[in-house]
């Protein structure tokens, strides 16, 4: 089988991406989380936005459906990838792996 990029199972990878759409589709029913539920969670308090990198794939792409054929791409969190079987999934698309670069890792401009 594969690997997940981050250290869980897909049962628990599942579980939390069912969670998630769950409570999006309340909030976008116009159900925002209520204040008895608000009252259960963590306080974040003094925060600000802040930038979390996640892991991607870099490297030339063909036949992406909206960028076409590009020298370079990176793409979007990676979800799974089975190197062995030639194929990743990210969080927009599956991609199938064509020849791995054994280089040290891009930095993003």
């Amino acid at each position: 089988m594969g690997m997940i990029t981050r250290n869980t199972s897909i049962d628990t990878l599942l579980r939390d991406l069912d969670k998630l759409t769950a409570d999006l589709r309340r909030i976008q029913a116009g159900n925002a989380p209520s204040s008895a539920v608000l009252a259960g969670c963590p306080l974040l308090d003094g925060w600000s936005f802040g930038f979390l990198p996640a892991a991607c794939l870099v490297g030339a792409v063909y036949q992406h459906p909206l960028l076409g054929s590009r020298p370079s791409l990176y793409t979007s969190e990676i979800v799974f990838i089975d190197p062995n079987r030639r194929w990743a999934r990210t969080r927009s698309m599956y991609y199938r792996l064509g020849t791995e670069k054994h280089d040290p890792l891009p930095v993003n401009p």
